[in-house]
């Protein structure tokens, strides 16, 4: 199984793809002390929600996310565990996951997952939602990009560790939200000596920036990306 597709396991702050080797490989993908006080202090838009210590195996915690769904949504959550269990690759098994997860969408299955976990406003929608990877310290992080009427928030699949106050390890799924009002620039990045290397990079008013990588569909994450920013800005979308 290509485990590299899980991503890191600990926990590190969003950084620029250079700062780690392995987060410039999901940007070639196409299927699929304190610490946490210096994180909550340089980094405003990370969530915390700490967890019970995961299983040995990565993936639980995806079923268990799914398990607390509806009965819709708990059938397709059998149907996603059955499905990474049972492909040949993580590879393989990542696009079976999100077709799934497409299906879900259609269905409206993620508007009260997304509403689970994080807190939103009375009025807020969920537009899309985008598997990718987030581009940290310690390398790439494997979650769900959402797109909301009112924010882009990130979450992992699964736990992530960190070192607690108290010195002992800690688990939390890696949760980021940004309010639309606090972005000041979304920029697609193809890189000039590889194409195939793809980048979305969110950048703040107040100086932070979040590299997402790894989009099945890269264009269409561009597009609705900046076509709802636009819209909340009051400005007439160029079709970039």
């Amino acid at each position: 199984m290509d485990r590299q597709k899980w991503g890191t396991h600990i926990m590190g702050p969003p950084a620029v793809p250079t700062t780690h080797p392995d987060n410039k490989k999901p940007a070639l993908w196409r299927a699929n002390e304190d610490q946490r006080h210096d994180f909550q202090s340089q980094q405003p838009y990370l969530v915390y929600s700490p967890v019970d210590r995961p299983s040995s195996n990565p993936l639980d915690s995806v079923a268990h996310m799914f398990n607390s769904w509806s009965n819709r949504a708990e059938t397709i959550a059998r149907n996603v565990w059955h499905n990474l269990k049972t492909g040949p690759s993580v590879s393989e098994a990542a696009c079976g996951k999100l077709k799934l997860t497409a299906k879900a969408l259609t269905e409206g299955g993620f508007e009260p997952l997304y509403k689970q976990i994080f807190a939103t406003d009375p009025n807020e929608q969920l537009k899309k939602t985008f598997a990718c990877y987030l581009s940290t310290t310690t390398g790439s992080v494997a979650g769900t990009l959402y797109l909301s009427s009112t924010k882009v928030a990130f979450c992992s699949d699964r736990p992530l560790s960190f070192r607690a106050p108290s010195g002992q390890e800690a688990w939390s799924y890696y949760k980021v939200a940004i309010p639309l009002a606090n972005i000041g620039s979304v920029n697609p990045v193809v890189m000039r000596e590889n194409p195939s290397e793809r980048y979305i990079q969110i950048v703040t008013i107040d100086g932070h920036d979040f590299w997402f990588m790894g989009l099945i569909n890269f264009e269409k994450a561009k597009h609705h990306l900046l076509e709802t920013l636009s819209h909340f800005r009051g400005q007439p979308y160029g079709g970039y």
